[in-house]
């Protein structure tokens, strides 16, 4: 896929896009193997809390794949450029509310989560929620909303979409988010990406953010079945952890 020009300023402007259907074709195998994942890594998931997996895309040549999708690849290449880095994946189950919070902040080059949920989810049920150009604004944590603008969690403006399985948001890193409601079993796989670092300060952040030893990135299948293109995007960690 190719980004226009209003969705990477949208992107820019509120720190999220929105892409129904992205992943429409291919959620079926996705599904499979994640589910295939989770029972081969012996997780069991009783409801009682989240469950967490990752890295996730690397202990299956099929989800590794996904990085050589055009609409996975033409997706980050369009928000990151073309030269992006893979950082990393994860699995989740999620149960329960969550609280307010950015996944990071401060940082000298954007880096984006590339996030599938793959249940049907509306706003009461679990969707994701955003609060669009909270990126800007440096916050930190988990946030207190009733001391801080004495409103409950439910309570904070934002956007929340439906969504279907094969429904595709990606978000910068910095951006508010949170999801409320729903079941003890919702499903949501994740990609990390950032952009390609250029200066030594930028570089030193990447090897701040990536595991100490190439050994815990995990990435025998990664490496072992990838394309040209696909390297191109492994390259920089790696040569960092060398």
């Amino acid at each position: 896929m190719v980004l226009d020009s209003s969705q990477k300023r949208f992107f820019i402007d509120f720190g999220y896009l929105v892409l129904p259907g992205l992943m429409r074709e291919e959620a079926p195998w996705i599904i499979e193997e994640f589910e295939r994942v989770f029972a081969r890594a012996g997780v069991v998931h009783d409801g009682s809390k989240r469950s967490s997996l990752g890295p996730f895309i690397e202990r299956s040549a099929r989800l590794c794949s996904m990085l050589d999708n055009p609409k996975v690849n033409g997706l980050l290449a369009g928000l990151l450029g073309e030269d992006f880095n893979y950082l990393g994946s994860g699995g989740e189950l999620y149960v329960g509310d969550g609280m307010w919070h950015p996944d990071c902040h401060g940082d000298p080059i954007r880096q984006l989560k590339w996030a599938m949920y793959l249940d049907h989810l509306t706003q009461n049920t679990g969707a994701l929620r955003l609060v669009p150009g909270s990126h800007r604004h440096g916050w930190q944590g988990n946030l207190d909303t009733q001391a801080l603008w004495g409103i409950g969690m439910e309570d904070v403006p934002c956007v929340a979409p439906d969504n279907a399985p094969g429904d595709v948001i990606v978000f910068n890193q910095m951006t508010l988010h949170n999801a409320l409601g729903g079941g003890n079993r919702r499903r949501m796989l994740n990609l990390l990406a950032c952009s390609s670092c250029r200066t030594e300060a930028e570089l030193d952040f990447l090897k701040r953010r990536l595991p100490a030893s190439r050994a815990e990135l995990h990435w025998e299948i990664m490496r072992g079945t990838a394309t040209a293109e696909r390297m191109r995007h492994l390259e920089q960690p790696w040569t960092l952890l060398s």
